[in-house]
């Protein structure tokens, strides 16, 4: 009886840890690399939003500038859980309307930013300017699609 009860505290101490965290992404990758923040970030977004892979398909990309600290972030959103796609416009449904427009940079200062979506978001990729030909690559989220993208960021750095 007193083992039984203690497995059971030991299960949802560890689940209620597990929870806890759930909320913060791990950080992939960072790396120094050649470029000005605003044009990689630009170049990251339109190739990502090109990408056919299934993955991607279901991510919805916002591109924000932190004019205050020289930086530009990218995050991916899930929309499977975002509250405002409706089965009309889910890019999973296959009948859905899909709507393509050109992104815009949302400019923002940095102490402003919002990381209400935390759990949301499928990686969030932070271009901070180092000088005028380096920035600070940083990539937080999931493993998978964060590679993909990390994998497009590195072809953007080469060829700009």
């Amino acid at each position: 009886m007193k083992a039984g009860f203690v497995f059971l505290i030991v299960v949802f101490l560890s689940t209620c840890v597990n929870f806890i965290d759930s909320k913060e992404k791990n950080q992939l990758y960072e790396e120094k690399l050649a470029g000005e923040h605003s044009l990689l970030a630009g170049c990251v977004v339109d190739k990502l939003r090109s990408d056919g892979r299934w993955p991607m398909r279901i991510l919805q990309f916002r591109n924000r500038k932190y004019l205050d600290v020289d930086a530009s972030e990218i995050h991916a959103f899930d929309t499977r859980y975002l509250r405002n796609i409706y089965p009309a416009y889910s890019p999973l449904n296959p009948d859905a309307v899909l709507i393509y427009t050109e992104p815009t940079v949302e400019t923002l200062p940095y102490a402003d930013r919002t990381m209400g979506n935390a759990s949301v978001y499928a990686f969030a990729l932070m271009l901070k300017k180092i000088d005028e030909v380096t920035v600070n690559a940083t990539l937080r989220g999931d493993e998978y699609v964060g590679t993909m993208a990390w994998k497009i960021l590195q072809s953007c750095a080469n060829a700009g």
